[in-house]
């Protein structure tokens, strides 16, 4: 209750205060912080979560605070739709990328179109959550100004690209 309560305080918010997304960002040190804050999650559902790639800082332009929401929704989808004894990688691109990948069912390409609509759950969904995750995440996107893109992950699951401009 407490996580959905946040979630509709944090579209709230979205919807109503232009984001400031004019600050330096580290995404490396900032998907550290987010994966060493989430590790226990994992653990607890029987799953690992690893963060690969660059080792050194990878500097943005945005919000910091508004992108680990995103980073964490992810995450959370992540670790929600993979089976236990499977890993959630998270990869920072030295080109101001961050990916989350998971071995899960993956999302069928019918789908996608919708995956980011409020409140939009796909068909057979039993995991908890009210749909607004992804929701979240795009909106976080678009005040960025950045991409993101769904894919497959090989040789099972699913893949978020997020970009973002270098700073």
């Amino acid at each position: 209750m407490n996580r959905l309560v946040e979630q509709l305080l944090c579209v709230a918010r979205l919807d109503s205060v232009a984001l400031d997304v004019s600050s330096p960002v580290d995404l490396h040190q900032l998907a550290e912080e987010v994966v060493g804050s989430m590790a226990h999650l994992a653990l607890a559902a029987c799953r690992t979560i690893a963060l690969t790639g660059a080792d050194h800082p990878v500097l943005v332009t945005g919000n910091a605070a508004a992108i680990a929401d995103a980073l964490r929704n992810l995450i959370e989808n992540a670790l929600a739709h993979t089976a236990a004894g499977t890993e959630v990688v998270v990869e920072v691109g030295p080109e101001g990328a961050i990916s989350v990948q998971d071995s899960g069912p993956g999302i069928p390409a019918e789908d996608r179109p919708h995956i980011f609509e409020r409140f939009w759950r796909g068909k057979g969904v039993r995991a908890n959550g009210a749909g607004l995750g992804l929701a979240i995440v795009m909106e976080i996107v678009r005040a960025h100004g950045a991409s993101i893109a769904v894919s497959d992950r090989v040789p099972r699951g699913a893949r978020f690209d997020l970009r973002f401009r270098v700073a």
